[in-house]
């Protein structure tokens, strides 16, 4: 089926439900969105996968002698669509790993409602539910990367992931695994930052008080929530983008192998290999307070020698991102949120000033990028990327090829011993419960009426919604 066109339209903020007591194992977005080569075979973890910069079909568009990457916007949306028709046809997720390119080969990206400052960056491929993970390296971090998600009923693309899913809520999952280049000196940070959001446009009143309404459900965190600077503020240098953050906790699970240790298989189920490979920390097991101490203890503390295993996915039962919709007793799409634009999640870090305070803004001049994964559906359209960025392959044979027999994920071998299925008492169920009658026809409701953006953009004119 051909890829839908995402459709630039007014914009609805995300309706909230009560507090969940289960808040520890959803994570801090689920509550507030209101529900529940040799590098081709597995890098290990901390190798640079510099090498997959060059190689065939034209990994990183245009390649000098010097050493210097060309931006061709044609070559890179060339690259973008052979991704999405991968899947012949099917639903699924295009995820990239975002990074820095070399000062000399940086180019101004323009745009609407892009900053002064922005340029040129690289995003590397990391295709979904492969058995082997995508070596990534940032300016701060270096290791390895895959996601994995529930496949929709029916697919003709059968996952070895399918029985893990089966026994648990969670619908997808980000797993990264690696060393880290710099010892954070500041504040870490994890989250969602629109980095290519088109901001030449206001805030709406009733987005102001969804906020506010949202924020007072989710205390337990400590949120770091910012519209990002708008309209004319939007296009000077060092504009602050949308940001949706929270410290180490947003992470659901950690674990910290010491140098010497072998860390655990990216593949394996995590959540059966209790501290055999590190220290081994899960939110759901822990609760929320023990959870966030133990994450702001380990970066507090970070070694450049050991190996750190992070793993997302808090808020995957609210958000589809196959479907690009939240589902929220009722399914709202999410181009009209974010229109044509991807959503990143990205770990970073800003160092306090001499002072000792907290900075009140958070802009691009202070940060440390950790992480940045840039992320949408192949469900929608998003034009504007091929021109922001360089798209690259992941490295050959990393991608599992369509119809692969499904296999069960592995218990890690801890032990030596064989691998075994996923043990059955895994939590099971594949999603949350919907809200019925009154209560979807509220949550509709009030999904057409509340606009986080408005469709009218500032340099319109327009008059706020």
């Amino acid at each position: 089926a051909p890829v839908a066109k995402g459709a630039r339209c007014a914009m609805c903020a995300c309706c909230t439900k009560r507090q969940s007591e289960a808040e520890a194992e959803e994570g801090f977005f689920t509550t507030l969105f209101g529900g529940p080569s040799s590098q081709s075979n597995g890098a290990a973890a901390g190798k640079s996968p510099s090498g997959a910069a060059n190689g065939t079909r034209g990994r990183f568009a245009g390649a000098t002698p010097s050493g210097t990457l060309q931006h061709e916007e044609e070559v890179s949306a060339a690259t973008v669509r052979r991704h999405t028709l991968d899947v012949c046809g099917e639903r699924s997720l295009l995820l990239y790993s975002v990074s820095d390119l070399p000062a000399k080969s940086r180019v101004p990206v323009v745009g609407p409602g892009v900053p002064a400052d922005r340029c040129t960056q690289q995003a590397l491929h990391v295709p979904p539910n492969t058995t082997e993970a995508v070596p990534i390296e940032t300016e701060c971090f270096v290791g390895k990367s895959m996601v994995i998600y529930r496949t929709p009923p029916g697919s003709s693309r059968p996952s070895q992931y399918g029985p893990y899913f089966g026994r648990r809520k969670r619908n997808w999952e980000v797993r990264v695994q690696g060393r880290f280049k710099r010892i954070p000196k500041g504040d870490m940070f994890i989250g969602i930052v629109l980095r290519d959001f088109n901001y030449d446009q206001s805030v709406a009143t009733h987005s102001k008080i969804v906020k506010n309404a949202g924020m007072a459900l989710v205390k337990s965190y400590d949120l770091y929530l910012s519209w990002g600077d708008r309209c004319g503020d939007a296009l000077k240098k060092d504009a602050e983008l949308s940001h949706l953050v929270t410290g180490m906790s947003g992470w659901d699970q950690i674990i910290c192998t010491p140098s010497g240790s072998t860390p655990p298989d990216l593949a394996c189920d995590l959540g059966e290999i209790g501290d055999s490979r590190g220290l081994n920390y899960e939110r759901a097991k822990m609760g929320l307070k023990n959870y966030s101490e133990a994450a702001d203890e380990t970066f507090r503390n970070i070694s450049l020698e050991d190996t750190y295993t992070l793993c997302f996915w808090g808020v995957s039962q609210v958000i589809d991102l196959l479907g690009w919709q939240f589902k929220i007793g009722t399914h709202i799409s999410m181009a009209r949120f974010f229109e044509e634009s991807p959503l990143h999640v990205a770990m970073y870090e800003i160092e306090r000033p001499a002072n000792g305070k907290k900075h009140d803004r958070h802009l691009e001049s202070m940060k440390h990028y950790y992480l940045d994964f840039m992320f949408w559906s192949n469900a929608v359209s998003t034009p504007s990327l091929p021109s922001r960025y360089i798209f690259a392959d992941a490295p050959p044979g990393i991608a599992q090829s369509p119809g692969a027999p499904a296999r069960e994920i592995q218990r890690d071998r801890s032990d030596g011993s064989q691998r075994r299925g996923t043990s059955p008492t895994s939590s099971t169920g594949s999603g949350t419960s919907g809200g019925q009658g009154s209560a979807r026809s509220i949550l509709a409701a009030w999904g057409q009426r509340l606009r986080w953006i408005p469709q009218q953009t500032c340099s319109n004119g327009a008059r706020r919604a």
